[in-house]
């Protein structure tokens, strides 16, 4: 089995839809900010689109996708199933239909990544988009205040929504477009005008007053110069970051921007406010609303008091004279993480904390990888999703149409777009310029080793097989596809597996087991990134796709990803019997690829029964040389039943069905044979 098996055809054929879907993103991007209507329109039509498109072309199968990517739509359906749950055992708020218009956005981004991850060529469109957008939030912002304009905030710019949406999104684009001001692959003339929007999008969201996204301003940053420390120079590693700091300095001490005085007017209200005064300014009242809140999620703390709740007792503390009557205006407690606990208890946050903290583990394991367009949307996604969390800290963003908009955009096609220009990238791969060994070990695995082999026959510079006795035609079948097949003792598989490694030639080593297989997706991120005249990292771990029990098991501890790819010089095998390990020097840096490498790990149920058993007995055995000891027999089911849970809840592997609910039960059985055994070894010391 492949990646290229059972997937829908990319859009690239078709021109006019592909054409379509960059000119809706491109066109929300630009004018979204400025524009009514445009932002949410431009999310539809991708829907619209996309849910026609792939229910035409049997697009919403998700078997290719990646397991994060599967569980990130998992967690989007159960946030608003616990949200109507909530309404159905609370009742809807006064406003209920746009109370399920706003959950119902959320859902789209379901159809607009399946839809837009088929598509190709949308990179230019984003990048041009962004830049428009900041730059002429940046104008729209300078306008504003230089003609004296005043709206209904005063005089902050807020564009077509309000100055806490218009200034988020607009410091969101300006840090999405740092990468692209030290892009070298980019035009010159490009990379001058993301710099100007970088200055547009600083500008736009200073002149707007709002604060609570500049809180993400200093981690980003860090986070910026971890990623590129091997992608780009140190010039442009720090001075991007400097740069960034320095112009919002520079914008700031301008007598027009009061930015300096809004900041230091948190301070002035959060001490009144621990002093126990009523200060009026919008921390205050945040505090005040917050309080409220919290008051009232601790009397139902595990399924929350629902969505009326906070009305309710707002209007119960200004009857009473604890807070100022103008706090009534208000329907949401100004914090989403309350928001949620408000309408479906602790369920409700740990839902909403996997919805923002997925989509940025899967962005942080895509900057391990040398594909450096798809970091640079990485980065994109990263800074997106960290800026909208950290503005739910101060505002409820799932309460207003605006934020569910712009989350659900952002999420859906940073995400989509790491696919495509992964895809784009590696359509371009070139020739290695290091040349690569690998090497396998083996013991009567002749139903396995030819496909093993055959993934890398032809491929890899040399292949070096080691057999440990087999009795069947092993030896025979590697001999088909490399002459350098040898045969020797069991030491372990440790020590085997060095020997395997002393016997290597070249530059690079890959790893294999016999029932592993090389997708040709992953040989050719294994080119493009030996093709780099410096690879950013000296070793790579490799996704594991495990297939078993006749189905494809995505998630779970068996979903890992293994150390397997390592320059020579750098890397060496424990002498452990069983588990092993790949041992990195200190100075070298271990990367992340994305491209699956194909595990065919039992031949059926009671061969894993076996070979799990046998594992445990090794397990055990080295354990109890190591000092380690099982002192009550209790404890084996204590920590199966916590590997159970940590397979089948926590790695979600009850999503594979049947085979993960079987994968779950024998590592369970695993670890408690594995602590049995260790008891048993205790007694008869």
């Amino acid at each position: 089995m492949t990646s290229s098996q059972s997937q829908p055809p990319l859009i690239g054929s078709d021109r006019a839809l592909a054409q379509a879907a960059g000119l809706i993103l491109f066109s929300v991007l630009a004018f979204g900010l400025l524009l009514p209507k445009v932002a949410g329109a431009g999310l539809l039509g991708l829907a619209l689109i996309g849910i026609a498109w792939l229910s035409f072309r049997g697009g919403w199968r998700v078997a290719d996708i990646q397991a994060t990517d599967r569980l990130l739509i998992l967690i989007t359906l159960v946030f608003v199933g616990l949200l109507l749950l909530a309404w159905l055992g609370h009742g809807l708020p006064a406003s209920g239909a746009d109370a399920l218009t706003r959950a119902g956005r959320l859902l789209l981004i379901v159809p607009v990544f399946l839809f837009l991850r088929r598509v190709d060529g949308l990179a230019a469109y984003w990048w041009n988009g962004l830049i428009a957008g900041a730059l002429t939030a940046g104008l729209y912002g300078w306008w504003f205040l230089l003609t004296g304009q005043v709206s209904e905030f005063g005089p902050r710019a807020g564009g077509a929504t309000n100055p806490i949406y218009f200034g988020g999104i607009s410091l969101l684009m300006a840090f999405m477009l740092l990468p692209r001001v030290g892009a070298s692959e980019a035009p010159g003339w490009q990379r001058a005008l993301a710099a100007a929007g970088v200055v547009g999008g600083i500008s736009a969201s200073l002149l707007s007053g709002s604060r609570g996204a500049w809180l993400a301003a200093l981690p980003l940053l860090v986070v910026y110069v971890i990623i590129y420390r091997h992608h780009v120079g140190a010039a442009w590693r720090f001075g991007l970051p400097l740069l960034f700091v320095a112009g919002t300095l520079a914008l700031t001490l301008l007598p027009s921007v009061d930015m300096d005085q809004r900041m230091i007017d948190i301070g002035r209200e959060l001490m009144a406010s621990i002093n126990g005064q009523q200060p009026e300014g919008g921390v205050a009242e945040r505090i005040e609303m917050w309080r409220i809140a919290s008051a009232r999620i601790l009397d139902q703390l595990w399924w929350g008091p629902g969505p009326e709740a906070f009305q309710l007792a707002l209007n119960e503390a200004a009857t009473s004279g604890k807070v100022r009557p103008e706090l009534l205006a208000y329907r949401h407690p100004h914090n989403q993480f309350l928001s949620a606990l408000l309408y479906a208890g602790l369920p409700g946050l740990l839902a909403l904390m996997m919805l923002f903290t997925a989509p940025l583990r899967r962005f942080w394991q895509i900057r391990q990888g040398s594909l450096q367009a798809t970091v640079h949307i990485a980065w994109c996604g990263l800074a997106a999703i960290t800026v909208l969390a950290t503005m739910a800290l101060s505002e409820s963003i799932f309460e207003r149409n605006i934020g569910v908009v712009w989350f659900t955009l952002l999420l859906s096609t940073t995400l989509a777009l790491a696919v495509s220009e992964r895809r784009r990238e590696l359509a371009g791969a070139g020739a290695r310029k290091a040349s690569l060994s690998v090497i396998v070990i083996v013991c009567n695995e002749a139903d396995r080793i030819g496909r093993c082999l055959e993934s890398v026959h032809g491929w890899a510079d040399e292949i070096i097989v080691l057999d440990s006795g087999s009795q069947d035609d092993t030896v025979a079948i590697c001999r088909q596809y490399t002459s350098r097949v040898e045969q020797t003792d069991w030491p372990g598989f440790g020590v085997q597996k060095q020997r395997a490694l002393h016997r290597a030639g070249g530059d690079w080593v890959l790893s294999l087991d016999a029932d592993e297989v090389v997708d040709p997706e992953l040989r050719r991120e294994i080119d493009f990134t030996l093709g780099r005249t410096t690879p950013p990292h000296q070793a790579y771990s490799l996704p594991w796709r495990t297939h078993a029990f006749g189905t494809t098991l995505h998630h779970g501890h068996w979903a890992r990803a293994p150390l397997r790819l390592f320059r020579r010089d750098c890397g060496r095998f424990t002498s452990a019997a069983v588990h092993e390990k790949i041992v990195i020097d200190r100075q070298c840096r271990i990367g992340h690829l994305q491209a699956p490498l194909h595990h065919y790990s039992y031949r059926n149920v009671e061969h894993a029964r076996a070979k799990l058993s046998g594992y445990a007995q090794l397990q055990a055995r080295e354990r109890f040389a190591a000092g380690k000891r099982c002192r009550w027999p209790a404890l084996a089911w204590v920590r199966a039943a916590l590997n159970w849970v940590d397979n089948y809840l926590l790695r979600a592997a009850f999503l594979d069905g049947r085979g993960g609910w079987i994968m779950s039960r024998l590592t369970a059985a695993y670890t408690l044979e594995k602590y049995r055994a260790l008891a048993r070894l205790g007694r008869k010391r």
